[in-house]
């Protein structure tokens, strides 16, 4: 037997002789996935909304003046057709679309209804609620101060036909969950295998394997595969969770989804060593993947939409793993995305797995 192998074989045995860690594998993601949805909240603003004005009047343009001066929407380009559009926000470039139709200023000029039409993104359920709530409010009040300007009869001129793309029921629950399978991922590849390492540095057992003609990278490559393999498994049961309570069901392909938790889980198991390569006590260790922890899922749209943060801590997520990872199960749970559809996020993922773990395999200090 290679020695990776006796190695994975001894990290099983460490890890099966703790009473608690196992435990706390199966409890984490159970806790997480039924407790956390249920208390969960978000607060929404600057949604981006992509205007489609296809009637290009007078009465037109001071509907969108009106919408652009609320406040509440960023605006995007719709560009010149309605599907033009809905291709954005399959694409997360909009939130919420809204189509003026052709002949809007003519029909309500004789006094006809003429309907405006609002898609919005429902992926993020309270998003594109509160989103549409305050469009139509807007769309709404001008309707009702183009029958006070006696254009028309008292009945409102606009009808406002609503369509919530990605999650018709908008529940909130189902923009949660996935978050909440990240969260697992995070927690378990990365706190385990540091914890590992550095346990080993108190009880001295490091000192052993340090003296030893193992190769260091054999060591890392231990530590990073079976902590992998537990955090598969707790990405599982989370998944199982997800699906049986929830009722989520991936609208894309499970190949998709699993590629990007084993690369993700990559990442976490490199970083939890570059963690226990500069602590020296369990303390220590915590303390530093805590802080390095609450900025993966503070700062990369795990929680509050990217687009709702500061206009600099937006450029920081780029910087960060997580981004990438939330983009692609969202993407891959709720809007049926592919591989081809989420290239840009499995290379930059895949990006950070390698760096990350040549860092850890170079900043390892092994003694012969």
């Amino acid at each position: 037997m290679s020695s990776f192998g006796y190695l994975f074989i001894k990290e099983f045995k460490q890890f099966a002789a703790n009473p608690f860690m196992p435990v706390v594998l199966v409890l984490l993601p159970v806790l997480l996935m039924l407790v956390v949805p249920l208390a969960a909240n978000m607060e929404v603003r600057d949604v981006r909304l992509a205007v489609v004005d296809r009637d290009r009047s007078a009465l037109s343009g001071q509907l969108v003046d009106r919408i652009s001066s609320s406040g509440y929407f960023v605006l995007v380009s719709g560009g010149d057709s309605y599907e033009e559009a809905i291709g954005k926000l399959g694409r997360g470039q909009a939130d919420i679309v809204f189509e003026i139709p052709r002949g809007l200023e003519r029909a309500v000029g004789r006094g006809e209804n003429a309907e405006v039409y609002i898609a919005a993104n429902a992926v993020n359920s309270t998003k594109g609620t509160i989103g549409g709530g305050y469009l139509s409010s807007i769309v709404m009040e001008f309707s009702s101060e183009i029958v006070s300007a006696g254009h028309r009869s008292a009945i409102s001129p606009l009808d406002i036909v609503p369509q919530f793309r990605y999650n018709p029921g908008l529940e909130y629950k189902l923009f949660m969950v996935p978050a909440l399978m990240i969260v697992v991922i995070v927690l378990v590849g990365g706190f385990f295998p540091t914890l590992s390492i550095v346990s080993e540095k108190e009880s001295g057992t490091i000192e052993q394997i340090n003296v030893s003609p193992v190769r260091k990278r054999d060591f890392i490559l231990s530590k990073v595969v079976f902590y992998g393999l537990l955090g598969i498994f707790a990405f599982t049961l989370a998944i199982l969770i997800a699906h049986f309570v929830y009722g989520l069901a991936a609208h894309g392909g499970m190949p998709e989804i699993y590629v990007s938790a084993m690369i993700f889980l990559v990442f976490m198991g490199g970083f939890g060593l570059i963690i226990s390569n500069y602590s020296e006590t369990m303390l220590q260790a915590v303390f530093l993947m805590l802080f390095f922890v609450l900025i993966f899922m503070l700062m990369s749209g795990i929680f509050t939409p990217v687009s709702s943060m500061e206009t600099w801590s937006q450029y920081v997520t780029y910087m960060l793993p997580t981004r990438y990872f939330v983009n692609i199960l969202r993407a891959v749970c709720l809007k049926g995305s592919h591989f081809t559809d989420l290239a840009f996020d499995f290379v930059m993922l895949s990006v950070f797995a390698v760096v990350i773990n040549i860092i850890a395999i170079v900043t390892y200090r092994k003694q012969n």
